[in-house]
């Protein structure tokens, strides 16, 4: 019972808190938390990631906010790169130029896809076939593959063909990243 007193005499003084900080104005709002935030070592260790994640997606004001600048500072802030295993953030200019060179079928050699968007890749008007290969551990497998917008054709390098259905062919390859070395344009 004693636990269920402090448990409440602590939500009261929280309560109390917040109800002195609701009766300030919101310029005197913002300097308690920023100060707060700045010069309370403790707070931060209070926190958890969720708190964290959440004060973070509520914090800015508008999609103006929002910006390329900022998600690539966050992520060189916590070392995780603009390119990762599950997305790879680029500014317009260079999204624009990429998507438009990937109509084109112009992937630069070496681009690693997943399995979506190498099928996106085949559904292309213009791709006859790719050759692509996918690295699991220190086996490297090699595939031609096209399609006729229904089925995936897919030859391994002992020249057996697979007819598979798209949907089969995802689940198959689910997770996998594929290496683009050729594209052949019809």
């Amino acid at each position: 019972m004693k636990e269920d007193g402090m448990m409440s005499e602590e939500k009261n003084r929280v309560g109390h808190i917040v109800s002195l900080i609701e009766a300030l104005e919101p310029r005197q709002i913002r300097d308690v938390f920023i100060t707060m935030w700045r010069d309370v070592e403790d707070l931060n260790e209070g926190l958890t990631a969720d708190d964290c994640i959440e004060i973070f997606a509520g914090a800015l004001k508008g999609s103006s906010d929002f910006t390329y600048d900022l998600l690539k500072q966050t992520c060189d802030d916590y070392g995780v790169g603009t390119m990762t295993e599950t997305f790879a953030l680029l500014p317009r200019r260079e999204y624009d130029k990429l998507f438009s060179d990937c109509l084109k079928g112009e992937i630069p050699e070496g681009v690693r896809l997943d399995t979506q968007a190498l099928i996106n890749l085949l559904m292309l008007e213009n791709v006859a076939n790719v050759e692509a290969s996918i690295r699991k551990g220190c086996i490297n497998a090699t595939h031609f593959m096209g399609s006729d917008m229904k089925f995936i054709y897919d030859s391994g390098i002992d020249d057996e063909e697979i007819q598979w259905k798209v949907e089969d062919f995802k689940t198959a390859y689910a997770g996998t990243w594929w290496t683009i070395d050729i594209i052949v344009h019809h």
